[in-house]
């Protein structure tokens, strides 16, 4: 998976996306602004490396906007009372870890300075995460105006 920022885990199966239920993601997406965040502090969880998005609250909100359309999808299923924004750039042995740790922390002079303009719907599939879909923010979606016909 490339790097990323989880917004929101897990979603529905992809199986079960309706039109209605991907163009409500469009639509949420599309009303959101861009989102600008800078990465300067490392984060630990057991068996993971991550970096802190700041400010934090951007992500916070976004995670908001998408459980209040979709209640159903808890993120990280209800376990966390205040999840987590992050970045993970590397998962494993303990050991490992500290070594990734080491080499990214010295190559963090200063903060890496993001500007996030899409929303990715990722799907597990094949033993791996697959891009499914993807939603701009703050821009409206090009659609062709719809075709009908009377025959």
């Amino acid at each position: 998976m490339p790097a990323h920022v989880t917004a929101l885990y897990p979603f529905r199966p992809l199986q079960s996306l309706d039109e209605a239920v991907m163009l409500g993601l469009e639509q949420l997406i599309a009303g959101l602004p861009a989102l600008d965040v800078s990465f300067g502090a490392i984060g630990r969880f057991p068996g993971v490396r991550w970096l802190a998005p700041e400010p934090r609250e951007p992500i916070d909100r976004l995670t908001q906007a998408l459980v209040a359309a979709f209640p159903d999808c808890l993120p990280y299923r209800g376990e966390f009372s205040d999840p987590v924004p992050h970045l993970t750039f590397a998962v494993g042995d303990e050991a490992l870890l500290s070594q990734v740790e080491n080499e990214v922390a010295a190559g963090l002079s200063a903060p890496i300075q993001a500007r996030i303009e899409d929303c990715c719907l990722f799907q597990f599939t094949e033993g791996r995460w697959r891009e499914a879909a993807r939603f701009a923010f703050g821009r409206a979606p090009e659609r062709a105006p719809a075709q009908n016909s009377i025959g």
